[in-house]
Order: C-alpha cells, then structure tokens, then sequence
C-alpha cells in the first residue's frame, strides 16, 4: 500500500527537513506553511529554528516573537526566544521571558536550564546555582543542569562543590566531553593538578577532533610549564580548523613556532575573515600584536593592540562610576584609628596563616607567590575567588561586619581551602583582594600582607597587551578606564596603609626582578619565615600556574621588561594622562 506524499508544508515534513540538516528547505517550507496559516504560531517558531540551526541567530530572533504574539503561552518558542537571547549576547533580555516561563512551568527542567544558563551570562552565579538546582530537582537525570551548577559553584568559589557537579554529570554520561574540560579548571585550583592533567587528555582520547578538549589540555601543560607539548595541541586544533582564533592566540603567546612567518600568514588569513566585533576577532588581534611586536614592527602592533582592545571594551563594557563607588565604599567601613576586635573564632585556631599577595594583574603577583612557594611552609593556592565571592553580599547590601560576621567568614573561607599538605602558611594572590584588605585583617589579625608596586606604565603595557577570561579585568580595555582603576588602586593603598601602619610589605617589582635574593628575603622576614636560598629561584618550581604568567614565570627572573612602557609611550598616551601624580609619585 503507498502513502500519499507528505504535505511540503507540515509540521512533520519541516521537522523531517531540519532533522536532515537541511535548514534553507526548511526555511522556505515554514515561510510558506506562514503565509497560508497565518494564526498558527508553529510555523514561525519553526522558521526561527531553522534560522537558528544555520547560524542566522539574530534573524530567528524576530520569528520567535512572532510565535509568542500570536500565543503567548507558546512555551516552546519562548525557551527558544530566550536561548537565542543568550547565544546572541543578549542574556539580560532573556531572563524575563524565561522567568515567567518558570513560573508558569514549574516543573519544565529545560526552562530551569535555559534561566540558569541566562543568570550565569549575566553575571548571576548565585542565581545560577539556584536555576540549576531547579533543573536538576525536576529531571535529575539531566547531566547538563549538573554541569551548569558546576560553572557556576566555580564562579562563586566553591570548588569542591563544582568538581562533585562535573563528577555527577560524567556518572550519567562517562562520555561528556564538556564535563570534562569543565572538571579540568577546579581541579587545579584545589591542587589536584594530575587528575586535571588525566581528565583533559581523556577528554582529548574521547574526541580528537574537539578543540574545547585540546584548548583545555594545552592549557593544563602550560600550567605544568611543558610549552612545547602545549603548542603540539593548538597545531593539531589547526590541523581540523585552521582559522581556530584562540588556537592561533594561544601558539602567538607562546611564541614556539619556528616559522613565525607561516603563523603570522594564518593570523592574517583568518582575520579576513573573523567577523566584526567578534571575540574571535579581538583574540586574532592579540596573537597578530604578539607576532608583530616579536618582529619588531611596532606600528602594526599598536594598530592591533588598539582594534582588539576596543573590540573587548565593546564586548565587555565597564562602569567606571559602580567601580569606584563600590571599591570606596568598602574603604570608608574602616578609619584610622579604629579598634579591631574580632571574635575569638575568626582567628586561626589551627595555626594555618594566609599571606595575602596585593598588587595589580601584571605587577608581579605570580613571581611573589612562587618565590613563597619555594619554601617548604607554604603552599601556593594561587586567585581564589572564594573572599570575594563570601564577602560581596555584605559589601552590597552594607551590612556590618561585626564579630560574628568575621568568624563566619573565617570559617567559611577555611572550609573552601584545599589541602595544604601540612605547611602552615598559604599565599591567595587574586587581585581584587586590594579592595577587601578591611574585612581580611580583620577576619585573621594574624594574616600577612604583601603588595607588589611597579611603574604603572610598564604594568599597562603587559595588559594592553593580554585577553583576559571573564569580566573582572574589563577596565583594562580602555586606556582611560584603566588609569582610573590604577588611581582607585593606589587611594586603597594608601588608606590601608593608614589604617593598618606596618602590617603590609610594600615591594617593588624592580627589585623582585633585579635582586631576587633581597626581595624574597624581605617577604621571608615580613612573613616570619626562615629565608632559603631556593626562594630566589622561582622557575625551578614545578607548581602549575593558572595565569596568564606562566610562560614567563618558567624562564629564570630577569628584569627585560622594566622601563618597557618608554618605548610605547605614544600608544600609552591616554593611559599616562589619566594617572595621579600625587598617587603615582613615580611618574613626576
């Protein structure tokens, strides 16, 4: 018996045509099926679909609202509105629809995903977190919801929690790459540095072809300082997609090809065609910056420092004005003068003591840190976000920060810590710490402080220079934006300094680099530590560093870049105009 051919224009037949991959069909079918049903929103949310199968993301927008207007309960072509929100770098307008969705589907796991994945663009891990929980209470067996509450348990600190959501997401599914590559960063972080090294060439052994695994495996050997094995795993991402623009930044940074000629011709090549205004874009001008400064072509690098950079300004907007009103209010909770009395728990009963390292990225923070680490008492535990992200919801909401509130905190941020492997001290250099010296010191009286000082210009220069992950290093795509932010710095310094005379070390970075044996003798005695002479010799660590350090922090300390900026002052202009002299004394 024969069927009668299925209708070109029926739900089932545009389906049939998306699932074979064929999206312009599909298309044609539901614009058709539009025009001759012109009240039945399935077909619009279907011309969406199709448009956004095939990369059109922006023009699908318009037929999902199309479908919602002609049915506003149509929860289907609502989750895919807010979807293509997200994936369009529109994940604020994304979160009304999908809250109302959640709230009227209260047990639509996909709903609470999509929410929970719009929360975490905007910057909402801890809304995140919850969105997720939700995800995984309506559909357990959904490993992608464990993944996501991973990222965002990562973005808030809590990294032992994030490793347990990775690890339930690869029980449901041993094959998830993803769980994978995103198992690989708190891993590290809680110094479990073989397991990430295991997983990501897991992730590598499961699908050779995907470049998230090889991007994360390059990434944990440059942790290990082994270079040259990094670079073999961003060639070998070039050799399936040879216009891959963080391939291609990654292997510029690394600076390993013996034939920068033949690189410099695939940077080029593939920024003719990286779209405008794309992150692909600004990282091919980061890696054509690096290769041109290495070959001494200044103008070129200038040209595509400052297109990259405006590029991520665009991207990566800062709000100059929230920036200083939040870092100074959190310097006028503490005066001159004033008496600190922690309550009796916030101290450290066990005796393990943080050795805060202070400074702006770039400044030297890293070198400080492994220096530390050379001694057998400390153990380094690199940025830990978990200070800022415990302490943020007081700073907002302006709540005090009384005894009790200390010893929470103290006990909050002890049970984040990995373990230290007996030493008795450990070092946290993420750089916002500047701001929250107050509540640190007040948390743990017995806590030490460091802070790296170095010409403001030579530290602009290393971050004009770099692409950083995330949004906390926004100001540094703006000239103006970042001298501003130095000045910031600098006043929180010098309050410190007021409040809590002696308690912290200021040391440049020109003598960490030009006499590592004095400088790392000073931070030796600051921290009550017996001085070893393997502390002024950082690069025969074998600890993994995460950050954008650890090509440099591998060769033995030298003093190359000091007075660089001299060379660029031109580029730096809007920069060294913006700069306090009064804060920057060095710059008179």
């Amino acid at each position: 018996m024969t069927h009668p051919p299925r209708s070109p224009d029926t739900p089932a037949a545009i389906l049939q045509l998306l699932r074979q991959g064929r999206h312009k069909a599909a298309f044609k079918s539901a614009r058709t099926a539009m025009r001759r049903h012109k009240s039945n929103p399935v077909f619009a949310n279907l011309a969406g679909i199709a448009l956004g199968s095939a990369g059109q993301q922006r023009e699908a927008l318009g037929y999902f609202r199309k479908a919602l207007a002609l049915d506003p309960a149509f929860h289907d072509a609502r989750k895919n509105l807010a979807q293509t929100l997200v994936l369009c770098g529109q994940a604020e307008a994304a979160l009304k629809p999908l809250t109302r969705l959640c709230a009227d589907q209260p047990g639509d796991a996909g709903g609470w995903y999509l929410l929970a994945q719009a929360r975490l663009a905007t910057g909402d891990a801890a809304g995140a977190e919850d969105a997720a929980g939700h995800a995984i209470d309506a559909d357990p067996k959904q490993g992608r919801a464990h993944n996501l509450r991973g990222l965002a348990r990562q973005r808030l600190g809590r990294l032992a929690e994030a490793v347990s959501d990775h690890a339930a997401a690869l029980r449901l599914n041993p094959r998830d790459i993803e769980a994978m590559i995103n198992q690989c960063a708190p891993l590290s972080r809680l110094l479990r540095d073989d397991e990430a090294l295991a997983l990501a060439r897991r992730a590598v052994e499961g699908d050779p072809a995907h470049a998230g695994a090889r991007l994360a495996l390059g990434a944990q050997l440059m942790a290990a300082g082994r270079m040259d094995d990094a670079a073999v795993q961003y060639r070998a991402i070039l050799d399936h997609a040879p216009r891959h623009a963080r391939a291609l930044e990654r292997l510029a940074a690394l600076g390993r090809d013996r034939d920068e000629n033949t690189l410099a011709a695939q940077v080029a090549a593939a920024l003719k065609s990286a779209p405008k205004g794309s992150e692909d874009r600004a990282l091919l001008g980061f890696a054509a910056a690096r290769i041109a400064t290495r070959q001494q072509d200044d103008t070129a690098a200038a040209r595509h420092l400052s297109d990259a950079n405006a590029i991520m300004a665009t991207r990566l907007p800062h709000d100059r004005d929230r920036d200083r009103a939040h870092i100074r209010s959190s310097l006028a909770r503490f005066e001159p003068g004033m008496q600190v009395a922690p309550h009796p728990a916030a101290g450290d009963a066990a005796g393990l003591l943080p050795i805060y390292i202070l400074g702006l990225p770039r400044s030297g923070t890293t070198l400080a840190e492994a220096m530390l680490a050379a001694h057998g008492d400390v153990r380094a535990m690199g940025e830990r976000a978990t200070p800022g992200m415990l302490l943020a919801p007081l700073i907002e909401t302006g709540a005090d920060f009384d005894t009790e509130a200390a010893a929470a905190f103290a006990r909050a941020d002890r049970a984040a810590l990995p373990g230290t492997g007996g030493a008795g001290h450990y070092t946290d250099k993420m750089p916002e710490n500047y701001r929250l010296v107050g509540f640190l010191r007040t948390a743990c009286p017995a806590a030490r402080f460091i802070c790296l000082r170095r010409d403001p210009r030579d530290v602009a220069l290393s971050m004009w220079r770099e692409i950083f992950d995330g949004t906390a290093l926004a100001y540094t795509y703006d000239l103006a934006a970042m001298a501003d932010r130095f000045n910031l710095f600098a006043e929180a310094m010098r309050h410190w300094h007021r409040v809590f005379p002696g308690d912290i070390l200021d040391l440049r970075y020109e003598v960490l680099v030009t006499d590592p044996q004095a400088a790392s003798q000073a931070m030796a005695r600051h921290c009550g530590l017996e001085w070893t002479p393997q502390m002024a010799h950082p690069e025969q660590g074998d600890g993994a560093v995460l950050t954008a350090s650890a090509t440099q922090l591998r060769q033995p300390v030298h003093a190359r870049s000091v007075g660089k900026w001299r060379q660029h002052a031109d580029m730096l202009a809007p920069f060294i105009a913006g700069l306090d002299p009064e804060l920057w004394p060095e710059i008179r």
